[in-house]
């Protein structure tokens, strides 16, 4: 047993100690705690640490409101006090700014939650089988071990409802390996998309959460077939109406994606005469939300699917402005002769690849606003835009995830 100071926390949200000068690092523990550590992983460089007591308490530690917390891999910060939360999250960013690019400016303050419960539209539940019996939860973090979770204090109430009628009949379920199960929750008209994937609900299951879901699919070996309902659930977001199928990506935190939407716009500021192109744009939600701003926009991304359900959104809004291809932005990018006034990246969380920077760089673009959710990749990416003659004129980090480690931030760079 070891006792250590917190001096600090990763971006991971775990507690940073020192043991002999080695790095320890300590889940769920606040800076300027002392507490009593057991070592369970020891690396050269680091070791890993499970808390077993706290001797000095921070003033910002509070009970945890959800009873899997200590458990289960989902939360990282909900022993601490939401202000702490945030003021946290803004301090990380501007760390990993300075330390990953070298980049000393200052972060805005976080665009929080009035209310950080119960934001998420969409969740995927992993299954188990163990000892005949069916276990639906989340898994530990950095294990195989599935927690068995009976509701989850992130999720929209539907979401938890649906999920409820699900346990209570869990036996009628055939799964197999890799087995989950996708609920998504459109909050403008009220409807639910469930997606079984490697399991098979019985007829029971499936005429009971007919009742209340409005499209239910079934993904099995790769191939995806509706069984009830709808094809698509239909989503207000912005000034725009979306379709969405089972597996296109969106936003799971309704009311900060309406801030970042809101965000996007104003960074780029638009006059009806820009070419925009809309880099990793999914499904169009900004590309469609921009449109009626600006004289033309393009979206690239590399899902097929989610192309064609961009196009469809288009046709559902009356936009005659967009225009989307499906492709890897590097490989589109560099081949286009048009020249864009703005560009929006929104890359996964490896960040830009280099190619793709450079095409950017000979468009040369009079703004860029880059959203990301790793501000480690994000750093990295806007050091070389800064090298390349663009100014850094904002960094803002929005919570679009509360009661975890993760940070939505939205840059705004211009050509000097």
């Amino acid at each position: 047993m070891l006792n250590l100071l917190i001096e600090n926390i990763n971006h991971d949200g775990e507690g940073i100690a020192r043991n002999k000068g080695k790095v320890v690092f300590i889940p769920f523990t606040i800076v300027g705690e002392q507490v009593n550590v057991e070592i369970v992983e020891d690396k050269k460089y680091y070791s890993r640490g499970i808390l077993k007591e706290i001797v000095t308490k921070s003033s910002h530690r509070i009970e945890a409101k959800c009873p899997y917390y200590y458990n289960c891999g989902g939360c990282s910060y909900q022993h601490m006090a939401y202000e702490m939360q945030t003021s946290l999250k803004q301090k990380i960013v501007q760390n990993t700014f300075k330390r990953i690019g070298g980049i000393d400016f200052e972060v805005k303050e976080l665009i929080g939650m009035q209310k950080p419960w119960n934001y998420r539209n969409k969740v995927t539940w992993h299954l188990v089988e163990e000892q005949k019996s069916i276990k639906m939860g989340f898994y530990r973090m950095r294990s195989n071990i599935l927690i068995d979770i009976q509701q989850c204090t992130l999720l929209k109430p539907v979401l938890n409802e649906v999920s409820h009628i699900i346990r209570e009949m869990i036996h009628e379920l055939k799964i197999g390996e890799k087995s989950s199960i996708m609920i998504r929750h459109s909050n403008d008209l009220n409807k639910v998309m469930i997606e079984f994937i490697n399991c098979i609900p019985g007829k029971n299951l499936l005429k009971k959460l007919s009742g209340k879901a409005h499209s239910i699919y079934l993904q099995q070996r790769g191939s995806l077939k509706l069984l009830f309902g709808e094809k698509g659930l239909t989503q207000r977001t912005g000034h725009s109406m979306f379709i969405l199928g089972p597996h296109d990506f969106f936003q799971i935190n309704p009311e900060q994606n309406e801030k970042l939407i809101h965000l996007v716009r104003q960074y780029l500021d638009l006059s009806g005469t820009e070419k925009v192109l809309d880099a990793y744009c999914g499904v169009g939600t900004f590309s469609i939300n921009i449109a009626r701003d600006a004289f033309r926009v393009l979206g690239i991304d590399s899902n097929l699917q989610a192309i064609n359900n961009a196009i469809n959104n288009t046709l559902l809004n009356n936009i005659k402005n967009c225009q989307f291809i499906a492709g890897s932005c590097e490989h589109v990018l560099v081949n286009l002769k048009t020249r864009f006034n703005r560009i929006i990246v929104d890359p996964p969380r490896a960040g830009l690849k280099e190619a793709f920077i450079r095409s950017i760089l000979s468009v040369c673009p009079k703004i860029i606003v880059y959203i990301s959710c790793n501000p480690s990749t994000l750093a990295r990416d806007i050091k070389q835009f800064i090298l390349n003659d663009y100014k850094l004129i904002d960094i803002q980090p929005l919570d679009m995830f509360p009661q975890t480690s993760n940070i939505e931030n939205i840059v705004l760079l211009q050509k000097i």
